[in-house]
């Protein structure tokens, strides 16, 4: 039961449950510390800021089973300029859940001792990896303070007016989150996840949600110049277009900062332009020109803030025409091996590094969630695999803090973003390579690799067919004995042995549908011998005719043995019709004799030559081939503008 005493400022009830620290006076607001006997005036508590949130102190509810009630709340502001609320749900067997609610996201947390000691928030840094034993890894996803700026109810914690707290936010596998809480020492940690308010099963469901204020028409400030806030309730920050002025939002009030050298925006997308990107309805409400110096070299690129009414914020990337639509992801979504992996694994698949810069902030346009500076930086890793790119930035925040932030860019085609927009006349057009532009010639590539594989498939039906029912027939062969048909007696010098004239006896070629091989054998030795050959049907008297050499020589000099040529040579004759031939063979060589003393003339019918299947495969593969080098062609010239070229052609869409 709660424990009830009398708020020391007014004489109100005060309820102090089991785990309550402080407790708030609902008349007088006064802050109160839990003591043996009297509560301890703190102070008092200022408004709470409006934050339009569906929680109320009172609520009851149930999670995983048990049972609770919405018992206080505390509310604490960011470095950068944003504030959130921490609701406190007192569960009926004693514990406490820590509810933070900030820019429509909600995690729910419990306290968990650990058997080991907590890394002091010194030793920590954006994008490290912790290893806290039985409970995991966790990335530490932001280091950073809040200030406490007003509170409601029972609050499970010792507050301090105007004090900041020291914490550290952990991602985990699985959608977990942890915080580290350096308000006590040893410091506490809080593990839980990202939740949905209908999981919480409130009686009576949400409460309705205060209605955002609509657009605000102010003048700047310092130019009188017409200005628009489309998003009053989260702007932080507002960069005149008009005038160039840097301007701090409060409440709706705009004060003057300071005076800003802009760079030309090049803004393609004017502020405040609507239109529906993937089916969301988004409106342009600021833009961010950044830039990044490699090798002395400055490149810059274009940043569209989107608001989308149910969902916050979106960024659109313009860089030299190529557009990304980028979002958020939790960063122990990503597997790492150190802070300057080539590679990380992202839902299975491979991303390689593309770049490392420091990019800083040269022009602020329309309105901001965020205290953005000019000059603003950060540290930006970038990995790919087409048409994704993720991408990691650090960027310090004042007070010493850090926070990581990974995005998941998609590649998006500069005439969908025109027609999404109804934008007047053609967006830029591309310049190069994005990092993560789609090879448009994979596709292509792949569909001629379908085809060839059908295609080498089809073929190898074909040989396959064409060995198991193809039968090659000897025709005719014959050995002819030169020494035989020349006279015996020598040749005077200078005259060469008259060369014969051998023909075959008639023989028939049954299928006139297949080719005909025509083989020479001799075995030569240092010459050569040749022969012409007529084929001549007997029963139309058309003659084939054909020629073939063969020659062999062979030695050895001071590079070692050496030969060339061979003591075989075939030539292959179109098919002839079927009918009676008969073959006259005419020898020729060089010298006064012959430089063998036979040779042999064999003819085969249907003989498979290998030549035409070559030449099929060498068809089937060249196109495909030309295709995969110019795809290849692509990925190099993508990879030229990598910091790491020597990652190699990765990537693929």
């Amino acid at each position: 039961m709660p424990y009830q005493v009398n708020c020391p400022s007014c004489g109100a009830t005060l309820a102090f449950r089991p785990g309550t620290m402080v407790a708030v006076c609902g008349y007088c607001k006064a802050l109160s510390a839990r003591t043996d006997r009297d509560p301890q005036l703190i102070g008092k508590v200022g408004d709470l800021l409006d934050t339009g949130s569906a929680l109320t102190l009172g609520k009851e509810g149930q999670f995983a089973g048990r049972k609770f009630t919405v018992a206080g709340r505390t509310q604490l502001k960011h470095p950068l300029g944003g504030f959130w609320d921490e609701w406190y749900l007192a569960f009926d067997d004693g514990r406490w859940g820590w509810l933070a609610e900030a820019q429509g996201r909600n995690y729910l947390t419990f306290r968990q001792d650990l058997n080991q000691p907590l890394p002091p928030a010194g030793s920590l840094s954006a994008g490290a990896t912790l290893d806290l034993g039985r409970q995991g890894r966790w990335v530490v996803s932001e280091i950073s303070e809040g200030a406490f700026l007003s509170a409601e109810g029972e609050i499970p914690w010792a507050v301090e007016l105007g004090a900041s707290y020291r914490f550290a936010d952990l991602s985990g596998a699985n959608g977990s989150f942890a915080t580290l809480d350096y308000s006590e020492e040893p410091p506490l940690f809080f593990p839980g996840r990202q939740v949905e308010l209908d999981e919480l099963k409130l009686s009576g469901g949400l409460a309705p949600r205060t209605e955002k204020r609509k657009a605000l028409s102010l003048p700047c400030p310092h130019c009188a110049g017409p200005l628009t806030l489309r998003a009053p309730d989260e702007t932080k920050r507002v960069g005149c277009p008009s005038c160039g002025s840097l301007l701090d939002a409060s409440e709706g009030r705009l004060t003057y900062l300071r005076s800003l050298q802009q760079p030309d925006a090049r803004m393609w997308i004017p502020l405040g332009t609507e239109g529906r990107l993937g089916g969301v309805p988004l409106t342009c409400v600021g833009y961010l020109r950044r830039a990044c110096v490699i090798e002395g070299t400055k490149y810059d690129w274009g940043e569209y803030l989107l608001m989308d009414p149910k969902h916050g914020f979106h960024w659109l990337v313009e860089s030299d025409g190529h557009w990304n639509l980028a979002q958020n992801v939790p960063a122990s979504e990503f597997q790492r091996t150190g802070a300057n992996a080539k590679a990380i694994s992202y839902q299975g698949k491979l991303y390689k590094r593309f770049q490392d810069v420091e990019a800083f902030v040269e022009g602020v346009y329309g309105e901001f969630y965020w205290k953005v500076e000019q000059n603003e930086r950060a540290q930006v890793a970038e990995f790919v695999n087409a048409p994704i790119s993720l991408s990691e930035e650090i960027q310090h925040q004042p007070g010493g803090g850090q926070e990581v932030n990974w995005s998941r860019s998609t590649y998006q085609e500069a005439a969908e973003i025109g027609k999404a927009f109804a934008l007047k006349g053609a967006p830029p057009t591309p310049q190069g390579i994005a990092s993560n532009q789609p090879n448009p010639l994979w596709g292509s590539a792949r569909q001629l690799g379908l085809w060839m594989v059908g295609a080498l498939a089809l073929l190898f039906l074909i040989l396959m067919v064409e060995g198991f029912t193809h039968r090659e027939k000897l025709v005719y062969q014959e050995t002819y004995a030169l020494a035989e048909r020349l006279p015996a007696a020598k040749t005077a010098p200078g005259e060469n042995a008259q060369e014969p004239i051998f023909f075959s006896p008639s023989f028939r070629i049954e299928d006139g549908s297949k080719n005909i091989e025509v083989k020479l054998s001799a075995p030569v030795e240092n010459n050569w011998i040749a022969v012409e050959g007529s084929l001549v049907n007997q029963d139309t008297g058309v003659a084939e005719l054909f020629e073939l050499a063969v020659s062999y020589y062979h030695g050895s000099d001071s590079d070692g043995a050496w030969s060339e040529g061979g003591r075989t040579e075939t030539v292959y004759l179109s098919a002839l019709p079927a009918g009676n031939y008969v073959l006259a063979i005419s020898p020729q060589w060089d010298g006064p004799r012959p430089s063998v003393s036979a040779f042999t003339v064999e003819l085969r019918s249907g003989v498979l030559r290998w030549l035409y299947p070559v030449l099929a495969l060498v068809g089937i593969l060249l196109v495909p081939i030309l295709g995969m080098f110019r795809a290849l062609a692509f990925e190099n010239r993508r990879w030229q503008e990598s910091m790491y070229t020597s990652q190699g052609t990765g990537g693929g869409d």
